[in-house]
């Protein structure tokens, strides 16, 4: 039976969350990523920590202050040997006097061998260098200052912005579900939205039925259509637990969320669950 990386406690596999110390279970292979504020083991793809709710955001530095486990420190790295069984600076340093040797004894074979010097010629200007062939001479014509190199303009933080306001308002809509809050989970859908009413009776029906015990989400893909429209794919990690037979439950699901934005606040217009 597998144990929890973190507490070392059995668990059941395919179970999401450790039962003892509440750490996440699932993507072994995905490395070791710890919440910077409660120290509990997380998702890397999770945008907050589901026992603290702390932000994720600054999730590798958390994890750099834990330190490296036990037993996983670098290999030190020998350099590699010398094919000739010589020091490598040993090699280095005969190469070099070869090559001085080689220099002295050119300057003194060109020394013996060169002839008095002529009488210095009356000083010319030298014309300049010709053209290349290929390239035929510009025509006379006056100096003009070179036209500025075009630079990229500074990549501005408008998706980062982006990101971040839905981000709000997608943790607007799991603590309305997490704590029942229907005035704040419609707050968060668009009074356009398709069947409105509807959605407010099947969410208040599911609450009968169902307690969220854990609801994490992750924004996979963001693409802004105009400054008041933008599409985002969004994948829900839920936990519920059927409140007559008390069965626990775990899904995860993914949407394409249409937001718009009104009154100056990003609104869901329009949602449509991605078949994986």
């Amino acid at each position: 039976m597998p144990q929890c990386p973190h507490c070392q406690v059995p668990y059941e596999v395919g179970q999401r969350y450790c039962s003892t110390c509440g750490s996440f279970l699932l993507h072994p292979e995905q490395g070791d990523t710890f919440c910077p504020q409660c120290g509990v083991r997380v998702s890397p793809r999770q945008e907050f920590c589901h026992e603290c709710d702390a932000p994720l955001k600054g999730a590798n530095a958390a994890l750099a202050a834990l330190g490296p486990e036990p037993g996983h420190e670098a290999p030190l790295v020998s350099a590699p040997a010398s094919k000739t069984g010589l020091p490598s600076w040993l090699i280095g340093l005969l190469v070099g006097v070869g090559i001085l040797v080689i220099i002295l004894l050119v300057l003194l074979f060109t020394r013996g061998t060169s002839t008095p010097p002529a009488p210095e010629p009356a000083p010319k200007v030298e014309a300049p260098a010709p053209a290349p062939p290929a390239a035929p001479p510009a025509p006379s014509q006056p100096a003009t200052p070179a036209p500025p190199v075009p630079t990229a303009p500074p990549a501005t933080p408008a998706e980062t912005n982006l990101q971040e306001q839905l981000q709000k308002e997608l943790s607007s809509l799991r603590e309305a579900q997490l704590h029942k809050d229907i005035a704040q989970f419609m707050s968060v859908y668009s009074l356009t939205y398709p069947e409105l009413d509807n959605k407010r009776a099947s969410t208040l029906k599911a609450w009968e039925s169902y307690d969220f015990t854990n609801l994490v989400f992750t924004i996979d893909k963001l693409q802004e259509i105009d400054p008041d429209n933008a599409i985002a794919w969004v994948t829900w990690y839920i936990d519920t637990k059927n409140r007559r037979t008390q069965d626990l439950l775990s899904s995860s699901q993914t949407f394409q969320v249409r937001f718009a934005k009104e009154q100056g606040k990003w609104r869901i217009r329009s949602l449509e669950e991605v078949k994986q």
